[in-house]
């Protein structure tokens, strides 16, 4: 379902820098570019993580999935990068 690479968290320390009880939601948003499903794509925020949340944890930082939105991580693998200081999204 998910994959973040080191580069990925190293961005995500320095330019996201959650809190402790925080994590960083990978939310669905209508358009963008990496489109997963037609017309929607995955985009970040900081925030509190809700309980009933898909939670991931990558050397300390929680990555997590609100339960509304999982229908769209469905029958695929989604691969958090970053490149040149900025996130990239791609679908295996």
């Amino acid at each position: 379902m998910l994959e973040v690479t080191d580069r990925a968290l190293d961005w995500m320390k320095e330019e996201l820098d959650p809190e402790e009880g925080q994590g960083v939601n990978i939310y669905v948003r209508y358009g963008g570019e990496t489109q997963l499903k037609q017309g929607f794509s995955p985009a970040l925020t900081v925030e509190r993580i809700p309980s009933d949340s898909k939670v991931f944890d990558y050397d300390g930082i929680q990555v997590f999935i609100k339960e509304s939105d999982l229908w769209y991580f469905e029958d695929t693998e989604l691969v958090i990068d970053s490149e040149d200081d900025e996130v990239t999204f791609e679908s295996r």
